[in-house]
């Protein structure tokens, strides 16, 4: 009778141990299928997730500086990644304003003042209507799969998803960003978080992805929030309220003539 319980009690131990053995092996054997995805394929599929020949948005800028916050809302035009204009409707001190991007130029119109700027030099560091987004953000919103170089660093959870994180390198030595990391979702082909790093290493900027709903066939965020890292206690949360892809535009929305009152 000891022998069987004996027996009965090693069959039972080496039982649990192989399950045991098992699920440690399991999501080894996924992680390594995701470290086998090809990264610069996934950065394809994530673009053309979030861009498309034409896009047009209504959407507000939560600016939060730590002590209080405003909200501006506006409308915004974009061809492409070259092309885009914005004008803002609210609160009152900025109602009126416009912004206009053709391929590396960024004009702006205040109506307080009746003039435009063209932002350039040391102007595009600064903050974008006191957000944590900066003229120069504007100007290097593009396609990572054309602006950088992807490589899988690792596999990792994150706010629940099984996430592939890739490090980016910049192809062209004068951007701003000469490095970014993001976590994806490989599964659904999108970004959860975003940091921008200086080519010194020090990290810039992060995003958080929000809330990601399907429009047509691709999905799209319903917000994103900033953070400038070199600011304590701040962040802009971009909500879009509402977005159409591959709509018609009229040429007169990319030209300087739509600054003019």
């Amino acid at each position: 009778m000891l022998f069987k319980q004996w027996i009965y009690r090693a069959g039972f131990i080496f039982m649990l141990a192989c399950g045991m053995l098992a699920f440690a092996i399991g999501p080894a054997g996924a992680d390594d299928d995701l470290k086998n995805l090809d990264p610069q394929a996934l950065v394809v599929a994530i673009d053309n997730n979030m861009w498309s020949t034409t896009k047009y948005v209504e959407g507000r800028l939560i600016v939060d500086n730590g002590r209080r916050e405003r909200t501006l809302e506006m409308n915004t035009w974009m061809e492409g990644i070259t092309k885009s204009f914005s004008h803002y409707k609210s609160p009152p001190r900025e109602r009126g304003t416009k912004m206009l991007k053709i391929e590396r130029k960024l004009w702006l119109y205040t109506p307080q003042t009746d003039r435009t700027i063209l932002i350039a030099g040391h102007l595009l560091r600064q903050s974008m209507m006191g957000s944590d987004l900066s003229y120069e953000d504007m100007l290097e919103d593009e396609k990572l799969s054309e602006a950088y170089i992807p490589e899988i660093d690792k596999v990792e959870a994150f706010e629940g998803v099984t996430s592939l994180v890739l490090d980016l390198t910049a192809k062209d030595p004068a951007k701003t960003y000469q490095s970014r990391k993001v976590w994806t979702d490989p599964v659904r082909k999108i970004v959860l978080r975003e940091q921008r790093f200086a080519k010194s290493g020090k990290l810039l900027k992060m995003i958080d992805f929000k809330d990601y709903r399907p429009i047509g066939d691709r999905l799209f965020p319903r917000r994103m929030v900033f953070r400038d890292m070199l600011k304590d206690g701040t962040k802009t949360t971009y909500m879009f309220d509402h977005i159409e892809f591959d709509v018609d535009i009229p040429p007169k929305y990319f030209s300087k003539r739509i600054l003019k009152r």
